[in-house]
């Protein structure tokens, strides 16, 4: 693994043991199955965007739990020079910029989602509250019935306890920033 590079398997590892889960009661939890688990945490395989939730939304933590990384300077850097966190699906990127700590419940991330291109998002744990920044191209989020359309230096923001999804209307990729702040 690089230095740059996201440690899913040893995040998972010790948010399994800290709650004292092993690999058939996660697999329960979560709806992932155990092989599927053991192979992420010895590295064998990398997670989907929708595999991820389902371990977050197991282990009752913010998905940014299983990214987490502390920072041990100040640092500038590309919104894509982390990695991207892959999504199963052509056509949309998620980048982790600020990640979920205990003591400040908030995560960032930047997105690109290209031309067409919809993506289903899982619920998020507890009073969770999503705000995407739309900086540039077109984005329409949908719950349930409702559907809001932001486009350029617009805003959209929703309770994030249910499935939501994520679509560009537009023929551009479009790109956002994306917000997720926990109650505590």
């Amino acid at each position: 693994m690089g230095a740059g590079e996201i440690s899913v398997a040893e995040n998972l590892r010790a948010l399994r043991k800290a709650r004292d889960l092993s690999l058939d009661q996660l697999a329960r939890l979560s709806g992932v199955s155990k092989s599927m688990l053991r192979q992420i945490e010895i590295e064998r395989s990398s997670p989907t965007i929708s595999v991820l939730w389902k371990i977050a939304n197991g282990l009752r933590v913010p998905f940014s739990a299983l990214l987490s990384r502390r920072a041990v300077r100040a640092q500038a850097a590309d919104f894509t020079s982390r990695g991207t966190i892959r999504s199963g699906r052509r056509g949309y990127r998620l980048y982790p910029l600020v990640e979920f700590q205990p003591e400040r419940p908030l995560e960032i991330y930047y997105a690109e989602i290209d031309g067409g291109v919809r993506f289903e998002g899982e619920p998020h744990q507890g009073d969770a509250r999503e705000t995407v920044l739309v900086i540039s191209g077109s984005v329409k989020v949908t719950i349930g019935d409702s559907v809001s359309t932001a486009a350029h230096d617009q805003v959209i923001q929703f309770p994030a306890g249910q499935p939501h999804r994520y679509e560009n209307p537009g023929a551009a990729t479009a790109r956002l920033l994306m917000t997720i702040d926990y109650a505590v």
